[in-house]
């Protein structure tokens, strides 16, 4: 299984393991998944999400997936004193060969995470609002039945529509979502790790959630997940006028019918069959495909009757070579010093 990649890679090794000890908790750890951005994106990110903590301690890590050239340049920036860190927070620097997000995920989850109360996760690209993390933060901290918190889109055409959506039905958004400590251990126990290639990762970790991780269980509460409408935040919008921005929509609309279909096959895989989570499968690709031989008829009526999907289906098959997910992650920086556990 997906998990035995991450045992194998050399990450569990004294250097690495170190980062995930528990006794080393912090009020908030958060994890900054980029690929990528720029170094100056990366950056107004990480500057955004000092300001958004509102003076809690805080272990920042900027795990950079798949572009050594913007880890390096970015750790560099972060050597030179290039910017400013406020005295409650330390940061450190990551670069992962394998340019995939729920890899990144996956190894910041299980080998990197330092241990807190709260555990924020945030795109590399969005810039967060003014005191988003500490509201995440304070709201997993008094509502003892919430196992997560997200936030809502201020930008894109869409934005309106989501954020009622998830008010409503629940959900979690993946530019910006906090989970409490019980959550991160409950993902932990159950060495879930989410197959490599997977473009829904948040969909599939709330769904995960709604139950526990427990296939087994008969509980599906979306209300152990919190919508925030008043956590949100910004990323520059697409501009029509350019032609980048154009391809850049259209792979987008490719990724999110690849995503309906890992949604179905995940609901096929844990909700329907019951199967625990540390037999997923080792990619979306595998994931999707035993959906596809296991409810044929399902999974036809998709196929069918979207073009759309059936395309996104033949993006998935081409072939890809995951060995760079066997590579440990290299830390290129890190803040001296330790921050002063707070935990009770």
């Amino acid at each position: 299984m997906l998990g035995e990649v991450y045992e194998n890679n050399g990450a569990s090794t004294s250097e690495h393991r170190a980062a995930n000890a528990e006794n080393c908790q912090v009020d908030v750890a958060v994890a900054i998944i980029s690929s990528r951005e720029s170094p100056d994106v990366l950056a107004r990110a990480l500057l955004a999400g000092f300001d958004a903590l509102a003076g809690s301690s805080a272990l920042v890590d900027v795990v950079v997936n798949g572009n050594p050239e913007l880890a390096e340049l970015f750790a560099g920036r972060m050597r030179s004193k290039g910017i400013d860190v406020p005295v409650n927070v330390k940061v450190r620097c990551w670069s992962l060969a394998c340019g995939d997000k729920a890899h990144a995920w996956n190894t910041y989850v299980h080998h990197l995470w330092p241990g807190a109360r709260t555990t924020v996760f945030m795109d590399g690209y969005v810039q967060v609002a003014q005191d988003a993390i500490a509201l995440l933060h304070k709201e997993l901290s008094e509502n003892a039945l919430a196992l997560g918190a997200t936030g809502t889109p201020s930008v894109g055409a869409s934005a309106r529509n989501l954020e009622r959506s998830m008010v409503t039905g629940g959900g979690l958004h993946g530019n910006l979502f906090a989970l409490r400590l019980d959550a991160m251990r409950m993902i932990r126990n159950a060495n879930f790790f989410v197959p490599l290639g997977l473009y829904r990762v948040d969909s599939i970790i709330g769904a995960a959630l709604y139950k526990h991780c427990t296939p087994k269980s008969d509980t599906w509460d979306v209300s152990r997940i919190v919508v925030l409408p008043a956590v949100s935040w910004y990323f520059k919008p697409l501009r029509w006028w350019r032609a980048k921005d154009w391809l850049t929509h259209f792979k987008r609309m490719s990724r999110q019918q690849q995503g309906r279909l890992e949604n179905l096959a995940f609901r096929n895989f844990f909700i329907k069959r019951r199967q625990s989570l540390d037999n997923l499968p080792f990619t979306a690709l595998e994931l999707v495909e035993e959906w596809i031989r296991r409810a044929p008829e399902e999974a036809a009526s998709v196929l069918f009757r979207f073009s759309s999907t059936r395309l996104a289906l033949e993006r998935m098959r081409v072939r890809r070579d995951w060995s760079s997910a066997s590579v440990p992650p290299a830390l290129l920086y890190q803040d001296r010093g330790e921050l002063t556990p707070k935990m009770d």
